[in-house]
């Protein structure tokens, strides 16, 4: 089961690098304004259930649309990632997300940006478990910093997926993104 799983990782990471360098390709190339952007993130996950804390980790895709300059459309999908603690395993089947995304408008080569939206994630609690779907209003708050062109960008979030009384799903992610 580990050697399946740990191919698996290995497949969804390969397929992530192999998306950024094609997308590195078609940046670099773009002559027109931005329109569209992709990007992939590592994610430290948080799940916090009574007083215990969960930390899977996850790897997150985004496309997002330009409106105009200064607000666009975003879907997010992460991955399945897990972590034990005291015996008990949480799993992150999977996360996905649509937000609107408001931003500050490029200063100095940095930026900063609110998402507003909904985000519905996938959990299991133990092996065999069924998975559970927990929906709510998301949101997050992160900056951007140009490097090596116009079309690159470092990114640094704080995200939170779902929140009741009895669960907390937040996320922090560094990630890299190409605009295009």
């Amino acid at each position: 089961m580990l050697k399946m799983r740990q191919l698996t990782q290995w497949k969804f990471n390969s397929a992530g690098l192999a998306l950024l360098l094609v997308c590195q390709l078609w940046a670099s190339n773009a002559h027109a304004s931005n329109w569209v952007y992709a990007e992939v993130d590592a994610t430290r996950s948080r799940i916090t259930v009574a007083d215990t804390e969960f930390n899977p980790v996850l790897t997150r895709f985004k496309l997002g649309v330009f409106i105009t300059q200064k607000i666009m459309l975003e879907a997010q999908y992460a991955g399945s990632g897990d972590d034990t603690v005291a015996g008990t395993q949480m799993q992150v089947d999977n996360i996905s997300a649509a937000y609107l995304r408001l931003d500050s408008g490029m200063r100095s080569d940095m930026r900063m940006y609110v998402l507003l939206g909904s985000a519905n994630t996938g959990l299991k609690t133990g092996s065999g478990a069924d998975t559970k779907s927990y929906t709510d209003f998301s949101w997050g708050v992160g900056m951007e910093e140009r490097v090596w062109s116009q079309h690159t960008l470092l990114t640094l979030e704080y995200t939170e997926y779902y929140r009741d009384e009895a669960l907390t799903i937040t996320g922090l992610s560094l990630g890299f993104k190409l605009e295009y």
